[in-house]
């Protein structure tokens, strides 16, 4: 089995595994794990030498390249057949593993991206703290107000620019998204405004110098910025919230994407899981896996809601009465949330590499090698040629 993660989850995950190994123990479970992007580096050429694990991490942001590149099996048989039970699972996360009408993600549970903020500067501060459904010009204003407190070594904001579940969450308030069928779903004008609002974070000195944001890259939970205390806000998915709480003493909270004036209040809704690769020798227990994961007690006592809510009630119900303080801020908030989100938007095969063209051109701007227009032209030049491809 493969996935992604920092260092907690992988401890997680191997005691997750070593549970199901006592139960079922003429079955091994081969172990791979690594960051985001290191996992996807690795799959890209295992899929490509046909030896993908069998078992292997997904999420709304993967799950259509996935598919389209033959890394994930039709799932729909093992359901039929009752060796994946989905019986209880919420239309949420059942729908969020589909692709074409077909399951390929056994979802793990579900999160939506919100602004995770360190409170205790923003007390030490004196800023108000954020409330959900804020605007782009009130999170322009809060990081101004934070800086002044927070000097020169430390900033409000990472630069997230290069970040596509954030523009993707600007899209959505626009109406569009990052693809439409096998064609980008945006205008440049759209890309232009996305990356000349964190040029104006930088310029205001609210987010880390290019080289600092560079250095932070991929980095674990446990070693990221905001851990350090070295930035007071970060976007990421909400179940990000406890994971990123166990780096610090300081009390984090979680609040809504900032908004346009008048933008559609809508959010994605991101469906983390895992599928079977099409090409693996033992489909059969890697669905008791997958299903061991999801309908068995043992298992949503260690595994907690990783990933969010879990997609079983029933499991969701096993876990409740533990939660702690950060779970607990967390589901609250995805409960709040969740009426206004939306499903992520489907993607076309090539979408993983498109993805990292936001980052890429986002750097060049940040670097100063381009401007804003130069950045938005090459990102459209280069996208559309890899989506012809």
């Amino acid at each position: 089995m493969a996935w992604w993660g920092g260092q907690a989850r992988h401890e997680m995950m191997n005691a997750l595994l070593d549970k199901f190994e006592e139960k079922y123990p003429y079955i091994t479970v081969e172990r791979e794990f690594g960051t985001e992007n290191q996992f996807v580096e690795k799959l890209n050429t295992q899929a490509a030498g046909n030896n993908t694990p069998d078992v292997v991490q997904t999420s709304s942001f993967f799950l259509h390249d996935f598919v389209a590149r033959n890394i994930q099996m039709d799932l729909d048989p093992l359901v039929a057949s009752g060796e994946i039970n989905v019986s209880d699972f919420s239309k949420e996360d059942l729908n969020g593993g589909k692709v074409d009408g077909k399951l390929y993600m056994v979802s793990f549970g579900h999160n939506i991206t919100g602004v995770i903020y360190n409170t205790a500067i923003f007390e030490k501060a004196g800023v108000t703290l954020p409330k959900n459904n804020w605007t782009w010009d009130e999170y322009f204003n809060t990081a101004q107000q934070l800086q002044k407190y927070l000097g020169k070594d430390a900033w409000a904001s990472e630069d997230e620019g290069g970040t596509f579940r954030g523009f993707d969450n600007f899209l959505m308030q626009r109406g569009k998204s990052m693809f439409n069928g096998k064609d980008l779903g945006f205008e440049k004008q759209d890309l232009v405004d996305w990356y000349a609002f964190w040029d104006k974070m930088r310029k205001a000195g609210v987010v880390p110098p290019a080289s600092i944001q560079a250095e932070q890259g991929d980095k674990p939970q446990e070693q990221s910025m905001l851990a350090r205390g070295k930035v007071a806000m970060i976007s990421k998915s909400s179940n990000q919230l406890k994971i990123y709480q166990k780096s610090t003493q300081d009390k984090l909270a979680i609040v809504t994407y900032p908004l346009g004036a008048g933008a559609e209040k809508a959010f994605p809704l991101i469906i983390a899981g895992a599928g079977i690769s099409p090409d693996s020798k033992h489909p059969k227990e890697a669905a008791l896996l997958l299903n061991f994961i999801v309908n068995e007690s043992d298992a949503a006592t260690i595994f907690r809601g990783e990933h969010g809510p879990q997609a079983s009630k029933k499991m969701q119900d096993v876990i409740h009465s533990s939660l702690g303080e950060p779970e607990k801020i967390e589901y609250a908030f995805v409960d709040e949330i969740l009426p206004a989100t939306k499903p992520y938007p489907a993607m076309p095969a090539g979408s993983t590499s498109v993805q990292k063209l936001v980052l890429t051109e986002n750097q060049a701007v940040a670097f100063g090698n381009k401007t804003v227009e130069q950045a938005a032209d090459d990102f459209f030049a280069q996208a559309q040629q890899i989506l012809k491809r």
